[in-house]
């Protein structure tokens, strides 16, 4: 929190993010996500959220089903659900609220935006393809968000250079898709060993112009002239 205060009121595009639940799950590296701590946490990243974003940025922050109405409530009254999808279904506990015997398919994600809108564009779904976090290690988090979700999110409503701001950015998903789209992006992670391996994962990551350029060169076969 002290370093998201250094953060320059209105200047973040798109605000992206995947907080802990608060339903008291260890993590592999032993946090623990208080569910006693969790409303004073979502209330303060309400705030801060709405100081950094720019008039007309986005901010997306993940949910868990079982505190969704609870925080959508008292914390986002004005927000939306983004449904990130799912093409499989997640079973639950028979025990868990909201359940009912029906399978999870999607993961709600509450969103908004600062100011008002001066176009219509996107939609408030994605279908995420199974297996395609993107990370290389089975290791590496706990509960990655699937890649193509994050990119859709990115491309869609952050503008090419814009800032994307992850206040948990956890395997860096949110970091390789913004570096994959030609976003800027910031992060904050307390855990220093995930910190370390997500530089590591975006750090692999060419931007998509250099992407392009790359192509390009392969395609005339570069300053030499002859074909690849």
């Amino acid at each position: 929190r002290e370093l998201a205060s250094l953060i320059p009121d209105n200047s973040v595009d798109l605000v992206l993010t995947d907080p802990p639940f608060g339903i008291d799950f260890q993590y592999s590296n032993g946090y623990i996500d208080s569910r006693s701590e969790y409303m004073k946490l979502m209330q303060w990243l309400e705030k801060d959220i709405n100081r950094v974003l720019k008039d007309g940025g986005m901010a997306f922050v993940f949910q868990s089903m079982s505190r969704l109405q609870e925080v959508w409530v008292n914390v986002f009254p004005y927000a939306r659900i983004f449904s990130a999808a799912k093409n499989f279904v997640q079973v639950g506990r028979p025990d868990e609220p909201y359940y009912f015997g029906v399978p999870f398919a999607f993961d709600p994600v509450l969103f908004w935006r600062k100011g008002k809108a001066t176009k219509t564009s996107g939609r408030d779904w994605h279908v995420a393809r199974t297996n395609n976090s993107g990370i290389e290690k089975p290791d590496f988090h706990d509960c990655p968000r699937p890649l193509d979700t994050i990119i859709f999110m990115v491309e869609t409503f952050c503008p090419v250079d814009g800032l994307v701001l992850d206040y948990f950015m956890g395997s860096g998903t949110a970091a390789k898709a913004a570096k994959m789209t030609d976003r800027n992006f910031l992060g904050f992670e307390v855990m220093a060993d995930t910190a370390e391996k997500a530089r590591e994962r975006v750090a692999k990551v060419n931007p998509l112009r250099l992407n392009a350029a790359q192509q390009s060169v392969q395609r005339t076969g570069g300053e030499s002239g002859q074909q690849s």
